[in-house]
């Protein structure tokens, strides 16, 4: 089947959609079909290249302001393709390549809802008063478009089904299959690596911005007296110096440790050398499907996430993890120290997390059925 992925960024951009659109292509073209993925070249990346099977095209195109408000500045040259799947209606490039191509070629198209009306509990007081009109006007513009209705959540699944009366289909992201067979890391030598003095680790994976939440981990340590450390792994957003600067301010300085972006076998090692991992997103929008809960329940590790986005409708409270309030240091703390005084019921959530989590090549196999019934 020959097959072309729209998204707005793409790799060697990190980001979770741009490593889930990676995974999602590579497989399809280990099963054998011809894969392209189309994306925007604001990085001034090469214009076409291949990548462990996948070919990629890069256009010219402009950001405004946001990520997801990149506009294509060219027309893209791909001919004789029998699917398209665009990723994200919120993404100003996925749509208008949706749209141009369907138009060009009249050819089957997949698409990707993701954070369906997930403006309103936005930070930004810009994105909170227009995002709305913003959302609801892609989702109009994406479904006159769209065979195949796709999500990642269950929450957008519902939403969909409940708000705009249309029924979709959930094919869920996933994590390669060597999370399953890794041997476990050894956590001493873990935090001898990174000079890490505390025994208990709690375990931030994200970028480091405001909507991820990292300062809300932050503050909840000045509640827990236990001799803990939080580390933070991942690209810096902006934000890195604001959150030491916290720790700094409230005297956690020396519980916190960031240590970027690391390697998959150094995130492997990290997880498997915490007690939990920590996702205290604080909006709706910045939780579409988190990969890093497949990657810490793939290890037998449990999840304290805020109740935001996705999170809430795939943790189930106290079975593979624990749900705490958004924005709130307090609530977090009490989470955490329900695990700290309970090593067993950290064991217990973590293997049945992993009860639920789907390999790459298993979701790969899945898409080309869904296209083909299409």
């Amino acid at each position: 089947m020959r097959i072309l992925h729209i998204v707005g960024s793409y790799y060697p951009n990190i980001g979770g959609l741009e490593a889930a659109v990676k995974h999602l292509a590579e497989g399809q073209a280990e099963l054998g079909h011809q894969v392209t993925v189309l994306t925007s070249n604001v990085n001034g990346w090469r214009k076409e290249e291949i990548i462990n099977g996948v070919r990629i095209v890069r256009v010219k195109a402009k950001n405004i302001i946001y990520k997801d408000l990149t506009i294509p500045l060219e027309e893209p040259q791909v001919k004789s393709i029998e699917i398209v799947h665009a990723h994200s209606q919120n993404s100003l490039f996925s749509i208008m390549m949706a749209e141009k191509l369907k138009k060009k070629l009249n050819v089957k198209m997949a698409f990707y809802f993701m954070a369906v009306d997930a403006f309103r509990d936005h930070p930004s007081t810009f994105v909170r008063l227009l995002g709305p009109y913003y959302g609801r006007k892609n989702i109009k513009r994406a479904l006159k478009i769209t065979d195949l209705i796709l999500v990642k959540s269950i929450r957008d699944l519902t939403i969909l089904k409940e708000v705009y009366d249309v029924k979709a289909t959930y094919l869920p992201d996933a994590i390669p299959s060597y999370y399953f067979s890794i041997k476990k890391g050894d956590p001493n030598e873990f935090r001898a690596k990174f000079g890490i003095k505390q025994e208990k680790i709690f375990l931030f994976i994200g970028r480091m911005h405001r909507l991820k939440g990292p300062h809300i981990l932050v503050e909840a340590l000045k509640y827990v007296d236990e001799n803990i450390a939080a580390v933070f792994i991942g690209p810096d957003g902006g934000y890195l110096n604001e959150i030491l600067n916290l720790a700094d301010k409230i005297g956690v300085r020396n519980k916190v440790y960031t240590l970027g972006f690391v390697d998959e076998k150094i995130k492997i090692q990290a997880i498997d050398s915490a007690l939990a991992l920590v996702l205290p997103s604080i909006a709706d929008y910045s939780e579409v499907y988190s990969i890093v809960t497949s990657e810490a329940w793939a290890r037998e590790k449990p999840v304290i996430a805020s109740m935001v986005g996705e999170l809430p409708y795939r943790i189930a409270n106290g079975v593979n993890g624990l749900l705490f309030e958004p924005s709130n240091p307090k609530s977090l703390a009490n989470a955490m120290l329900k695990l700290l005084v309970n090593n067993g019921l950290a064991n217990e959530m973590g293997k049945n997390g992993k009860k639920n989590v789907h390999t790459w090549s298993e979701v790969a196999a899945k898409s080309i059925k869904l296209y083909t019934q299409a």
